[in-house]
């Protein structure tokens, strides 16, 4: 029997008693009235004599039994208004009417709202873009909340008003996040959910002062990691890293436009992951590193690179690195949100290399003056930018420049001063 149906008896039952307990007492027997005023005494007849009577054990039994069998079937119902009217027909209080009641619809919307997933897929840990995957999905975020509104709708024509809770700004995300749960059984998900909550109240406490210690977060990252490791298998571990591990989820920021394969990915994420565990620059670790540390960390990087080319082939590396680029990646989302897809990203980003390698010959050819010069990487930016406008288009370019991605533009050649610009005295 559900919690529902329990909480429901046990308010029959205490009415029940109640009516019991209040129920009037019966009249007292006619020997034992009071006599009228004025009415002559019955004469009495002297008692007998009678034997002491034997001392006996009374046993009284209390009972709370109610006499009538309740069946619940008989106030249940699929139509939610009999159904309240039934529970106020058997004296159900109000307050818990209304509990009952949303508990009910609270359970049927959480069972559509698992409808919405519709069948199993698999994380896809690979695709680039967003932090942990792309695990929002706009569409079904929609769907839910429109579930919500519906449910608060069916509440508010049933008893009154529908409970006050808070908008829940995680709507949709919550349960597309369970898909990353994925690969572990259910009995180690709440172990797992355990250590990273404990991760993140110790990260919100390094982070109380300001910006925190490169090292001491570096310590914290291990010794959650060693953690978890010790609860998972090698297999389970592998797949929890590949989602929300810090290199995993810098990879797919980096790699906009690269669009690896499942393999590549996977491959790529086990030569970065050893390199990041040892070099890693999370929150500003390994970037003020000098001399001799500095020299094995600049070759570490340089046999990381090389064993990619190795993997991935030249072409393949070529594309690799330009999805590292930030450039490219500003340029890549502009393309991909105005629909423009991968290829003008690339032609985008040709124009830039060519413009960059244009500048450079311009500065160290020696016998420009200095007005010659500027004069030449001005046209090369105008050029530069006129053609990145007819890839682009206008609000493609106007975005690109609000994002800070054309920021190379103006380092082929600053900004003029402002003509309205008044000198300093």
């Amino acid at each position: 029997m559900n919690a529902k149906v329990l909480l429901t008896l046990s308010v029959i039952v205490n009415v029940a008693l109640a009516a019991l307990l209040l129920k009037p007492a019966p009249a007292p027997p006619a020997s034992a009235a009071k006599a009228e005023p004025g009415a002559p005494a019955a004469p009495v007849a002297p008692a007998p004599v009678a034997a002491a009577p034997k001392p006996r054990t009374v046993t009284q039994v209390v009972t709370n039994t109610v006499a009538q069998k309740f069946d619940w079937s008989s106030v249940e119902s699929d139509d939610y208004k009999k159904y309240i009217a039934n529970l106020r027909a058997i004296g159900c209080p109000e307050e818990t009417i209304r509990d009952i009641i949303t508990a009910d619809v609270n359970k049927l919307y959480e069972a559509k709202r698992r409808e919405l997933a519709g069948p199993k897929k698999k994380f896809e840990f690979w695709k680039p873009g967003m932090m942990m995957g792309g695990a929002i999905d706009p569409e079904r975020t929609e769907k839910e909340r429109a579930l919500n509104l519906e449910k608060r709708g069916l509440l508010t024509a049933l008893l009154g008003s529908a409970p006050e809770d808070k908008p829940d700004l995680m709507a949709g995300m919550n349960s597309q996040l369970e898909a990353m749960f994925d690969f572990l059984p259910t009995d180690k998900r709440t172990k797992v959910f355990d250590l990273m909550q404990d991760m993140q109240t110790k990260m919100q406490k390094a982070m109380k002062g300001g910006a925190p210690d490169p090292e001491d977060m570096k310590k914290l990252f291990k010794e959650s990691e060693a953690a978890i490791a010790a609860v998972l298998t090698p297999e389970e571990m592998l797949d929890y890293n590949l989602r929300f591990s810090m290199t995993a989820n810098t990879m797919r920021m980096q790699l906009a436009g690269f669009e690896p394969t499942e393999q590549e990915f996977l491959d790529l994420y086990k030569k970065r992951k050893a390199y990041d565990d040892e070099y890693g620059n999370a929150f500003g670790g390994g970037l003020n590193l000098k001399g001799e540390e500095k020299e094995k960390k600049d070759a570490a990087k340089k046999a990381l690179d090389e064993s990619i080319k190795t993997q991935l082939g030249d072409a393949r590396y070529a594309d690799f690195k330009r999805g590292e680029d930030y450039a490219y990646q500003s340029m890549y989302r502009v393309a991909d949100r105005e629909g423009l897809g991968k290829e003008a990203a690339v032609k985008v980003y040709d124009m830039k290399q060519a413009a960059e390698a244009q500048a450079k010959q311009l500065r160290e050819d020696k016998a420009l003056t200095g007005e010659q010069r500027t004069a030449a990487l001005r046209a090369i930016r105008e050029e530069t930018e006129k053609s990145v406008k007819a890839v682009l288009g206008e609000k493609g370019f106007t975005s690109l420049e609000r994002n800070n991605g054309a920021w190379w533009l103006r380092s082929l050649s600053p900004d003029a001063p402002s003509p309205t610009a008044t000198k300093q005295p």
